[in-house]
């Protein structure tokens, strides 16, 4: 069956170590996926001004999958959907993480839908409030819980070389959360049952693509579902090594060298 959607990650996979791709690279695959009538797809942890941030002088005629499913929204910027975390959640891994304050590298952020939020208490730690406001779209430092006034589509905090105990001991309390890691000690917490995979799901079913005509590619353990969903998985060379050994592909190049385009020019287009 041909290839009719191609998603993609971003960090350590479409990325460079750099935050950059080969952008001549780039335009000849969107030209050539366009001719061959293939949908283009965004899948990162991300949230969309993040994403166009990085797509700055280039076609950004991709679909989106934001903040690690909890959002999907069209190349032409309508939202197709949203999944919010129940508050309920909220006060219970802010104490989780309070208790990990010598290990967190950057405190907790509640990514909201135009906004996001940082408690004042925890944007000192680590890196502090720099670091995060330069990943999170409109940071605003609050003191309670409480001044959070939009639904919040994804937490997230940083905890270096302790992503997998935290992530069991979220998991242990029972929330009613999905909780996952994109490595490097960054971890996501989104609505339950929602990740890459459920959204690349629901948007086949709106465009009509079966699963085994797309292709996935990815380096982390939040990308694992989606690679699980799709017909044609790859993986980085450079990849975690939990994601090795499930017999997904490999691509052709790590994220340095741009695996993601080279392969998509080589193999699938």
């Amino acid at each position: 069956m041909a290839i009719q959607l191609i998603a993609t990650d971003l960090d350590a996979t479409f990325l460079n170590d750099e935050k950059g791709f080969d952008k001549k690279l780039y335009e000849e695959m969107v030209k050539k996926a366009k001719a061959a009538g293939v949908t283009f797809v965004v899948a990162t942890g991300n949230h969309p001004a993040k994403v166009q941030h990085y797509f700055d002088g280039v076609d950004q005629g991709y679909t989106l999958i934001a903040n690690n499913g909890a959002e999907v929204v069209t190349a032409t910027g309508q939202v197709l959907a949203t999944y919010a975390i129940q508050p309920e959640a909220f006060a219970p891994v802010v104490n989780a993480v309070n208790a990990l304050e010598d290990r967190v590298a950057m405190g907790l952020v509640f990514t909201g839908t135009e906004k996001a939020f940082m408690l004042r208490h925890q944007a000192t730690w680590g890196l502090g409030h720099d670091k995060a406001a330069s990943y999170f779209k409109s940071l605003t430092i609050i003191d309670d819980l409480a001044e959070i006034d939009e639904a919040i589509l994804k937490m997230t905090v940083n905890i270096p070389d302790y992503e997998l105990p935290f992530i069991q001991e979220i998991e242990g309390m029972e929330l009613p959360v999905h909780v996952t890691t994109s490595g490097y000690g960054a971890i996501d917490l989104v609505a339950p049952n929602v990740n890459k995979g459920v959204a690349l799901a629901d948007l086949g079913k709106r465009l009509s693509v079966p699963k085994e005509a797309m292709a996935a590619f990815g380096d982390g353990l939040n990308d694992l579902e989606m690679l699980n969903y799709v017909g044609h998985p790859y993986i980085m060379p450079n990849a975690d090594s939990l994601l090795f050994g499930r017999h997904f592909n490999e691509a052709v190049a790590d994220n340095n060298h741009d695996g993601v385009l080279k392969t998509i020019l080589q193999k699938l287009l």
